[in-house]
């Protein structure tokens, strides 16, 4: 199984440092599903022993991470993250601009089934969405920022869930006081 995706962040990603920014720890809590029990590391590999959210099935995962360039690497292509797992379904993630764009080749055995195929791509996902905060510097990035580095990705999945729920919950009753002020104000 090969398949190529567009990340969508645009090729100032080459100029980023993402070996640096995509730490094996920072990879792993990425995904949405994934609790981290134990993480040990050995000659450059660095085993995670996992638990996953939605199935609560316990794994091991094994990684490591790098940028330099490998035979099979698409041509013309500059890569900028190699994620090579083991006991994965999927023993290769590599991040790299072609064209002036973005893009994530993963590359697994054939035969996935499609629960398996549906949790590599939202980890593919999560790592998109993770590399679009640093592909342009706003206001709105370094906030989104700094919420994901210091709180989220601290989190486990099921905190991450509640902390949603409670800011959403938050946000509303802020907008019906607001509603109601102006609403007693202009009536009055």
């Amino acid at each position: 199984m090969e398949k190529n995706f567009d990340l969508k962040v645009g090729a100032r990603i080459a100029e980023l440092d993402i070996a640096n920014l995509l730490d094996a720890d920072r990879l792993v809590r990425l995904h949405p599903h994934w609790f981290v029990e134990s993480r040990q590391e050995d000659d450059g590999w660095v085993r995670f022993h996992l638990r996953d959210y939605a199935t609560e099935q316990e794994f091991d995962l094994v990684l490591r991470t790098g940028a330099e360039p490998a035979p099979q690497d698409p041509p013309a292509s500059v890569p900028v993250l190699r994620i090579t797992l083991q006991q994965y379904p999927v023993q290769e993630m590599l991040f790299y601009v072609q064209n002036s764009k973005a893009q994530v080749r993963l590359r697994g055995r054939d035969g996935l089934m499609a629960e398996q195929e549906q949790d590599v791509l939202l980890w593919a996902r999560a790592i998109q969405e993770y590399l679009r905060l640093y592909a342009v510097t706003t206001p709105h990035t370094l906030f989104f920022r700094a919420i994901m580095n210091h709180m989220m990705l601290k989190m486990n999945p099921s905190q991450r869930k509640i902390t949603i729920m409670l800011t959403k919950i938050t946000v509303i009753e802020i907008l019906v006081t607001v509603i109601i002020v102006v609403g007693y104000v202009y009536f009055n």
